[in-house]
């Protein structure tokens, strides 16, 4: 099929909104020392610090395998020792920034000031989240009322990775308001929530403390709580910033965004884009109804980055005549490399190449099969490669499916360069905590260091051969 096949999609135009928020940004960030538990008060014995542990996505965390070390909290609780972390520092209008890791099937929770709670949950692959989901503002509660629990406020998206893999949260806080003789002014407001950079939450007023806060009352000021007593979690680089309020009043304006939407077939879209501090011009990027999303760069034959959730922001390429041509990602992007894939090693110590010549890799486009789902095929040095990615049958992740033909010399796959390459069990790894690589057990592939990195390798010397792998994030 060629590439003015019929394809499925969906344009929506949106509204975004832009809050001048008021606040000067006068002071750098300062980190909560993770090197022991003095930061925070008569710390519970759930909670450890260690610099690392291992875990996965499919199974509860064995705790046992932790390292000791700083840099880390975790919250191993039992019935016996289940309490929240408190910090004795009290906070008022703040920006924080976190890493957290959820267990599998866990619950937690960040109380902002102790008292408003911004849900943390192993949400992983939920299509409709709930103000218990993470990223959610935790509903509050009334005995007296009629419908006892009120104001929740679900994430805009679910922006959540599997368990077992680090996720990032970024929050601007506003304290509540409050005159010379204590009459609250103005209510405590979540200007902005994102969720491994996506904006989930936006310009949320919160009424009084929610649901089980730590405090019930309301004051300028409070600590940081972290939830302890429903699951099990794990924080690292704990760090805030202090907002001072500027005079002058807020206002808004609104831009319009084209966004590419998916309907029944994956959508495939050709542009420029970003990937790192580079333009690459040979990107195709595909989405498919299921929110597996990800970016291929066709001169490399390079897989250069996935993401989950809502598909390609085009408004810089549809928009005013699309001068830049570029497309943007809207979920939280887990890159890759823009290095070819398959290249030749005659010596398994040589140094994987930046970028394929000119004259060694000549692409034959790509094909549709019956769902939509491209290959794409290309000869590198007389090899004919067939590359395959589509969304794996039970929805974790995405599934590359290598096939070689004829293969030149010593031909080889690199699957990932890391920082950290972490084998969980057979066939299954971790990457810098960021998702996982699984593969058929009886694959072995070379894990090799070169200067900083990690470089994992599959060879494909036999003359007709197919390599499977997923990603899983």
């Amino acid at each position: 099929m060629n590439y003015l096949q019929k394809l499925y999609f969906g344009i929506m135009f949106l509204g975004i909104g832009f809050f001048r928020t008021g606040y000067s940004q006068e002071t750098e960030f300062k980190e909560i020392p993770l090197n022991d538990l003095s930061a925070f008060t008569q710390a519970g014995e759930n909670w450890i610090v260690a610099s690392e542990f291992f875990s996965d996505y499919s199974e509860p965390w064995n705790l046992k395998k932790i390292a000791s070390g700083k840099g880390m909290l975790i919250n191993d609780l039992s019935k016996k020792h289940r309490s929240h972390l408190i910090t004795k520092e009290e906070f008022g209008d703040m920006d924080l920034e976190l890493d957290f890791m959820m267990d599998k099937d866990s619950n937690s929770g960040v109380y902002l000031q102790g008292r408003y709670e911004l849900q943390l949950f192993d949400s992983w692959r939920n299509p409709d989240p709930t103000f218990a989901d993470c990223g959610g503002i935790y509903q509050r509660w009334d005995d007296s009322l009629k419908i006892k629990g009120y104001e929740g406020i679900a994430p805009l998206s679910n922006a959540s990775r599997a368990p077992g893999l680090w996720q990032h949260l970024r929050i601007r806080f506003q304290a509540p308001r409050f005159d010379a003789n204590g009459n609250k002014t103005a209510n405590a407001r979540f200007n902005e929530v994102y969720l491994n950079g996506i904006l989930v939450q936006q310009q949320i007023e919160v009424t009084g403390p929610t649901q089980a806060s730590f405090l019930n009352d309301e004051k300028a000021l409070g600590p940081l709580v972290f939830q302890g007593d429903h699951g099990k979690v794990a924080f690292r680089n704990i760090r805030y910033r202090p907002l001072s309020q500027l005079t002058g009043s807020n206002g808004s304006s609104g831009v319009g965004a084209i966004v590419v939407k998916p309907e029944e077939r994956p959508y495939l879209l050709r542009s420029f884009m970003m990937f790192e501090d580079k333009k690459l011009d040979y990107i195709i990027s595909v989405g498919s109804p299921q929110g597996l999303n990800y970016s291929y760069d066709l001169r490399e034959g390079a897989w250069l980055q996935v993401w989950r959730g809502d598909f390609i922001d085009a408004t810089e390429m549809w928009h005013n005549r699309g001068e830049d041509q570029m497309a943007k990602p809207l979920g939280g992007v887990v890159a890759f490399t823009d290095t070819p894939a398959v290249t030749e090693l005659h010596d398994p110590d040589m140094v994987w190449p930046d970028s394929v010549k000119f004259d060694n890799l000549h692409s034959e486009d790509y094909t549709l099969d019956k769902n939509g789902v491209p290959t794409f095929n290309y000869m590198i040095n007389g090899t004919k490669i067939a590359d395959k990615i589509s969304p794996s049958p039970d929805g974790s992740g995405l599934r590359r499916t290598l096939n070689v033909e004829n293969p030149s010399g010593d031909l080889y796959c690199r699957i990932i360069s890391a920082h950290k390459i972490e084998s969980l069990e057979k066939g299954l790894y971790r990457v810098d905590g960021a998702y996982y690589i699984q593969m058929d057990r009886s694959i072995e592939p070379l894990i090799r260091s070169k200067g900083q990195l990690q470089e994992m390798l599959v060879s494909l010397k036999k003359s007709k051969s197919t390599l499977t792998y997923t990603v899983i994030w």
